[in-house]
């Protein structure tokens, strides 16, 4: 093994508990909503409306999820998706209204504070996502070895937030985000980009990450080595080119 490609989101940090919690945590701010509810509430009123919008396709390839739409600038994306910086703002508010009309409230009483709640909402997001047990450790042992590459699907402001408050950047070779470049994982040529970067042929390197169907999948299909973060999750598959582990901490390479 001569670098490794690491997954940002539920591999290094907490990406989808901690946004279903601060989904949670903007039902205090209205009277009458169901706190235990409201984050699937939010969710389901988002989604509805991110798949009505004509970059969707693009949503789908780039690995762009509804709730990160919620509080994403977009700013620095690619200039396929170069007009979501104005759909984004036409988004939120809609997702928001559509979500609190959802929760009892009159159309006319959900104008009044879908601002508030998703100016709550982007300061609790942009508050800093907790590292997984074990994740910094895992970086800094690994980039005292080896090259290290960090590949994310994600809008490039919040991804490069995150690599920030996690204070991992000075140990990243390399740093792929497909809203900057324009591709997605499991495309292979993500892979092949962040090899070409650090400088190693496929057959040297290991991916490591939570996601099968994008981390998993697509490593294999670039020729490389993958490592999965199970979280607990049985393995749709097998394959001896992949090993299955708990979490970041249980990661041994070779």
């Amino acid at each position: 093994m001569r670098a490794v490609l690491l997954d940002l989101d539920d591999t290094l940090i907490e990406e989808e508990a901690f946004a279903r919690a601060q989904l949670r945590a903007t039902a205090d701010l209205v009277e009458g909503l169901d706190k235990d509810s409201w984050d699937a509430q939010v969710i389901e009123s988002a989604r509805s409306l991110w798949r009505t919008s004509a970059y969707y396709p693009d949503f789908l390839e780039l690995g762009f999820a509804s709730w990160e739409g919620l509080w994403a600038t977009f700013e620095g994306v690619h200039p396929r998706v170069r007009g979501l910086p104005a759909w984004a703002e036409t988004y939120r508010r809609g997702a928001w209204r559509r979500a609190l009309e959802a929760g009892g409230l009159a159309p006319a009483a959900a104008d009044a504070v879908a601002e508030q709640v998703a100016e709550h909402y982007i300061q609790g997001q942009r508050s800093g996502h907790p590292p997984l047990p074990g994740a910094l450790e895992l970086v800094a042992h690994l980039a005292a070895e080896v090259p290290v590459a960090l590949v994310t699907n994600g809008p490039p402001d919040i991804q490069r937030l995150k690599i920030e408050q996690a204070g991992i950047g000075s140990s990243l070779a390399a740093v792929v985000i497909s809203g900057e470049i324009g591709i997605g994982k499991p495309d292979p040529a993500v892979f092949a980009h962040a090899l070409e970067l650090i400088g190693v042929a496929p057959q040297d390197a290991v991916m490591v990450g939570d996601s099968w169907e994008r981390d998993v999948t697509g490593a294999l299909a670039a020729g490389m080595r993958a490592v999965w973060i199970s979280h607990g999750r049985t393995p749709p598959g097998s394959d001896r080119r992949v090993s299955v582990v708990p979490g970041p901490r249980d990661v041994a390479l070779p």
